[in-house]
C-alpha cells in the first residue's frame, strides 16, 4: 500500500494526494467522481531556456529549438502510433514546450491503465534516428514559418529581445529553422538523457482514478532515475537592451505590446508564485475590462477589447507584458507607459474586487478535470504546496502591491515592440 500524504482545503472542500515512487518520481493524484473524464499529465522541467549544461561528457550549449524538436521526437516510437492508439481508445493526447517545461497528457473515460502506460513509454524511451530526425525537420520548420507570420508571436519576441541581453528566453520556443538544421539524433539523444529523469519530472492525475493503480503504472516506468543535469542561464537582469522596436509586416492594424522583466532572481518556487499573483492583481487593477483605468483608455480611444496582459516568474527570469491592437501606436504606447509608471492608488475595495474575480478564476478551476491535472503538475514542478494561491491572495496588500510596481515598472525599464503595417 503507498503511503500518500493527503493535503485537504478546509475552505474549498478539495483534496490532493501526494506521493513518490521508488524511483523519485512526484505524484499529484486528484481522484474524484465528479468528473467522467480522466486527465494525466506528466511534466519536465526542460523547456526552451535550458540550452545550457554541464554533463559527463562536460559543457554543452544546444541550439535553440532542441526542448520542441524532442517533444515531437517522443510523439513517434517504432512500434507506438501515438495518435492512432490512443484515438482508438477514445482518448486525446498531446504535449506542449513551454520556456521552462514541456507536458505530455491525455484525457480518457476509459482505458486509464493502458493510456497511461503507452503515455509514460513514449516519453520514456525515445526512438530517435538520424532518418526520423531529418524527416521531422521540415515539419518543424514549417510551424516555425507559420509563427513567424502572425503578428501577435512576432511582437512578443521582438519585445522579449528588447528585455533581454542574453537569456534564452529572448529566442523563441521552436527556435529557428536555422537553430534546427543544427539538430541532430545524437543531440536529442544527449538532452533526454541530461532532463527526462525521475527527479526533474511531476505525474498529476485528476478525475475517476484509482490511486494505487496510478501508482502502480508510474513504477513500472523505464524513466531514468535520478535529478536532472542543472542547466545554467547568463543572470540577465540589467537594463533593457534596447527601449523600442518596430517591424513592418502585412497586418489590418498595428500591433503594440509593452513589458518590463524583473531586475532579481527568486529561487523559492511558493515566493515567486506570490510575485506573480501580485503583479497580475497589479495588472488586472489597471487594465481589467472593468477598472477605472481602462475605462479612461476606452472612453478616450486609446485601448479596446483587444487588449491583454500576462506575467510570467521562472527561476532564471520573470516579465509582465500588456498589450493590444491601435491604429494609433505611439499614442497607445504613451498612454499605456503612463499608467505603468505612474504609481497606482490602490483602494482597499478595488484590491479586494480584483481579489476575488482572481479567487473565483481559480476555484472554478476545480470544475475542471484538465485545469486540475495540469495546476497541479505545474506547481509540483515549482514546489509549491497544494491550494498555496488562496492563502497567498488573501494576504496580500495594497502596500504590497505599490512596491511591487515600483521595482518593475521603472521608467528606463519599460521597453515598447510594435509591429506596424507596410508601406
Amino acid at each position: 500500500m503507498t503511503r500518500f500524504d493527503i493535503h485537504r482545503d478546509p475552505v474549498l472542500g478539495e483534496e490532493v494526494w501526494l506521493g513518490v515512487t521508488s524511483t523519485g518520481l512526484r505524484l499529484r493524484l486528484l481522484p474524484t467522481r465528479r468528473f467522467r473524464e480522466a486527465v494525466v499529465v506528466l511534466a519536465v522541467r526542460y523547456g526552451s531556456t535550458d540550452v545550457c549544461f554541464t554533463d559527463d561528457d562536460g559543457p554543452h550549449r544546444s541550439p535553440e529549438g532542441v526542448a520542441h524538436y524532442l517533444e515531437h521526437k517522443l510523439f513517434e516510437a517504432e512500434d507506438l502510433h501515438v495518435f492512432e492508439r490512443f484515438a482508438r481508445r477514445g482518448a486525446q493526447v498531446n504535449a506542449a514546450t513551454s520556456f521552462a517545461r514541456t507536458i505530455y497528457w491525455f484525457a480518457a473515460t476509459s482505458a486509464l491503465a493502458d493510456n497511461l502506460r503507452d503515455l509514460l513509454r513514449l516519453v520514456s524511451t525515445p526512438h530517435i534516428t538520424r532518418e526520423n530526425v531529418d524527416k521531422e525537420r521540415g515539419i518543424i520548420a514549417q510551424e516555425i514559418k507559420t509563427y513567424e507570420d502572425a503578428p501577435a508571436y512576432r511582437a512578443f519576441f521582438d519585445l522579449l529581445r528588447c528585455l533581454y541581453a542574453e537569456h534564452p528566453v529572448r529566442h523563441p520556443v521552436a527556435g529557428t529553422v536555422e537553430s534546427i538544421a543544427q539538430i541532430d539524433a545524437q543531440e536529442l539523444l544527449r538532452c533526454h538523457a541530461a532532463f527526462y529523469r525521475t527527479g526533474n519530472a511531476v505525474l498529476a492525475a485528476a478525475g475517476p482514478i484509482d490511486a494505487e493503480e496510478v501508482v502502480a503504472l508510474a513504477e513500472q516506468s523505464t524513466l531514468a532515475a535520478g535529478p536532472a543535469t542543472p542547466s545554467t542561464s547568463p543572470l540577465d537582469l540589467g537594463p533593457p537592451p534596447c527601449l523600442r522596436s518596430e517591424r513592418a509586416m502585412h497586418v489590418a492594424r498595428p500591433r503594440v505590446l509593452l513589458g518590463a522583466k524583473d531586475r532579481d532572481l527568486i529561487a523559492d518556487g511558493e515566493a515567486r508564485l506570490r510575485r506573480q499573483l501580485c503583479t497580475l492583481l497589479l495588472l488586472d487593477l489597471m487594465f481589467a475590462p472593468s477598472s477605472p483605468v481602462r475605462e479612461r483608455l476606452a472612453h478616450d480611444g486609446i485601448v479596446d477589447d483587444s487588449l491583454t496582459f500576462l506575467a510570467m516568474a521562472e527561476p532564471t527570469f520573470g516579465f509582465a507584458a500588456v498589450g493590444g491592437e491601435t491604429d494609433e501606436p505611439a499614442r497607445f504606447a504613451d498612454a499605456l507607459r503612463e499608467v505603468l509608471c505612474r504609481p497606482l492608488p490602490v483602494a482597499v475595495e478595488s484590491l479586494e474586487r480584483a481579489r476575488r474575480k482572481t479567487l473565483g478564476q481559480y476555484v472554478r478551476g476545480f470544475e475542471s478535470a484538465r485545469a486540475l491535472a495540469f495546476g497541479h503538475a505545474e506547481q509540483g514542478l515549482a514546489g509549491v504546496r497544494p491550494f498555496l494561491v488562496r492563502e497567498i491572495l488573501a494576504s496580500i496588500t495594497p502596500e504590497e502591491l505599490a512596491a511591487r510596481q515600483a521595482e518593475l515598472f521603472a521608467e528606463d525599464g519599460v521597453a515598447v515592440a510594435a509591429v506596424v503595417g507596410e508601406g
